[in-house]
């Protein structure tokens, strides 16, 4: 999520730039929404609205995920540096917000504890990244191999993506044969331990991919429709199989679903693609897409004190505008906070 450090300017950067603010507005979106989510009756007009919301910036992780990965797989870095500047700056970030979590955590020691810990909800996505990090050396050689790369992403697509959903819907919409026989795949496939192309490392070299592929327009048309369907799906699904049982489902909201990994690349191809020609607009954007990681971090914080404090949350009034207006308030609360951290420069180097 961290901006890049490159000394040039390019297009390249710039969508990037973009990605990473709209990125944090549709993460903030996404806890907003799911906050009261679960608790609400599903069918009634609330449940419909925060699932909507829920669902549509499903993308946004993996988006910053691939951001990542198109940055760090396409330059030369040593193990030392990465452990050394980005794996420190990440430990350091969530030691300080865990300890900031647990001061203003409503809850008892127990829970002040686990928060110091574990870090709150959306924090995460920090070891992610650090396992990431981490695992650099090794998916280099992958990402430097075209062939390699292309193989790597079918077998991701495959045992990631296409066949944990297959076995996923069937649970949720198969009768009770199928279920079974899906069901002895599912261990099968479990004890393959095919572990290298899981988890968000899919993601990591597919930003790789799409930063370097040269996309002609019947290709990106391609990637708009399947973008287009995977978000139809996300709300569809999700709707469907809580429709039901009456009972929240979630399955579909994964960012390791085939119509997420749509959405994603989607958007992703999207913006790569638009013409920015707002030369005294980026330095704005570029001082707020340095923000972002901060205004990840903060963001939870204002969410919970908004409620807890004023009593502003997604269904404080119709969801419909207060989704959206609550979201726009913590999106510029947490980015104000996150630029005020940044002019400190100890705290600059090593929490943001």
């Amino acid at each position: 999520m961290r901006s890049s450090n490159l000394d040039k300017q390019t297009d390249r950067t710039i969508y990037f730039d973009y990605l990473r603010i709209l990125a944090t507005f549709a993460v903030i979106l996404v806890h907003l929404s799911s906050q009261y989510w679960s608790q609400t009756q599903v069918g009634g007009f609330r449940w419909y609205v925060l699932t909507f919301f829920d669902g549509i910036g499903r993308w946004a992780v993996p988006v910053f995920v691939m951001i990542s990965g198109a940055l760090f797989l396409d330059r030369e870095i040593s193990i030392k540096k990465i452990y050394g500047k980005y794996v420190f700056r990440m430990v350091a970030a969530f030691a300080a917000w865990s300890v900031i979590y647990a001061i203003f955590s409503d809850g008892d020691m127990t829970r002040r504890l686990l928060i110091l810990i574990k870090g709150r909800y959306h924090m995460w996505f920090i070891p992610m990244m650090v396992g990431l990090y981490i695992s650099i050396p090794l998916l280099k050689p992958v990402a430097s191999d075209k062939n390699l790369l292309k193989y790597y992403l079918a077998l991701a697509f495959v045992f990631a993506f296409a066949i944990p959903q297959a076995i996923t819907m069937v649970d949720d919409f198969a009768t009770e044969p199928l279920i079974t026989g899906v069901s002895a795949l599912s261990i099968d496939l479990d004890n393959m331990g095919f572990y290298i192309v899981l988890g968000y490392t899919s993601y990591f070299i597919l930003g790789y991919y799409l930063g370097k592929a040269d996309l002609k327009k019947k290709q990106r048309t391609v990637i708009y429709a399947l973008g287009g369907l995977g978000f139809v799906l996300t709300m569809g699904l999700e709707m469907a199989a809580a429709s039901a049982t009456q009972q929240n489902c979630g399955n579909y909201f994964n960012e390791f679903t085939v119509n997420v990994l749509f959405e994603t690349i989607a958007v992703f191809t999207w913006f790569k693609y638009r013409s920015y020609d707002f030369p005294k607009l980026y330095p704005f954007i570029q001082k707020l897409s340095k923000y972002s990681f901060g205004a990840y971090l903060v963001h939870a914080l204002i969410i919970e004190k908004l409620d807890g404090v004023c009593g502003l949350n997604a269904l404080s009034f119709n969801p419909v505008f207060a989704v959206p207006g609550i979201g726009l308030i913590v999106f510029v609360c947490s980015f104000v906070i996150s630029g005020i951290i940044n002019q400190i420069p100890i705290l600059k180097k090593y929490i943001v």
